[in-house]
């Protein structure tokens, strides 16, 4: 009878486990590809949405900790904006400290003020006043409205809010006659803010960073901007000015006269 080569049983198994294991490596090398390749595409995308907008900044808070001003306009910022109050009785704890550094800098400053839906124009506009004084640096002053807690689409009375926003809008540039610019999304200023203002600048919170109207003079782009400064790199909610450095330098200009 002919003799039957066979391999041995360890040898199977050996091979079985080599098997294995290159088809664990090959599944995780195509899991690493994919996600490189997903983020690659990512920050085409963020790099799209930023082409040709060469002046560039932030808009901060407390909640950013404590800023290396000159450092961010190192690495590329033109200008800065504080959050300084939200609605009739608080104040950001870091604004004070923070105004008086960045005026160390040439950056352009901004300050800005959280509108609140249940307190009334009047009040929101003598608590900025009082809070903020005559710090509102060079450009124009920023109202940010977005529904926050129980205020939503559905809750929000439309009337009133748009009554109090008008207000204090009014009141503000009359006060420091210096314009304001609204920060919102396009849906609440469709629905709040263009119906009862209709020339005061907006800042819109959008991606859609092309053929904007001139209205449009900022736009947030993201929430995870990264600048560097203290030696590390950080996260901002990006802001990009909606037009070239010369028309800018005439906002800061009209923010100086």
């Amino acid at each position: 009878m002919p003799t039957q080569h066979t391999r041995p049983i360890y040898a199977r198994t050996r091979g079985a486990k080599w098997r294995h294991r290159l088809g664990l490596v090959l599944i995780l090398g195509l899991v690493a590809l994919l996600i490189w390749g997903g983020l690659q595409w990512l920050q085409f995308r963020r790099d799209a949405v930023v082409q040709g907008f060469n002046v560039r900044g932030v808009a901060v808070s407390q909640n950013d900790g404590y800023l290396d001003f000159a450092a961010l306009q190192k690495d590329g910022l033109k200008f800065v904006y504080l959050k300084a109050t939200q609605g009739a009785s608080y104040s950001d704890d870091n604004f004070s400290s923070s105004y008086s550094r960045i005026l160390g800098t040439s950056l352009g400053v901004g300050v800005y003020h959280v509108f609140s839906f249940s307190s009334s124009g009047q009040a929101q506009t003598a608590y900025f006043e009082k809070t903020v004084n005559n710090n509102i640096g060079n450009l124009p002053i920023g109202i940010q409205v977005q529904y926050y807690g129980d205020y939503t689409s559905d809750t929000v009375n439309v009337k009133r809010a748009q009554k109090q926003l008008r207000t204090l809008v009014l009141n503000l540039t009359d006060h420091y006659n210096r314009n304001c610019v609204i920060w919102t999304t396009p849906t609440i200023a469709k629905k709040i803010v263009k119906p009862v203002i209709k020339k005061t600048p907006l800042w819109l919170d959008t991606t859609q960073t092309r053929q904007q109207s001139k209205r449009v003079l900022f736009m947030h782009y993201t929430n995870r901007a990264v600048y560097r400064q203290n030696g590390t790199s950080q996260e901002f909610n990006g802001l990009i000015f909606n037009g070239n450095d010369d028309a800018f330098q005439k906002v800061i200009a009209a923010g100086l006269n």
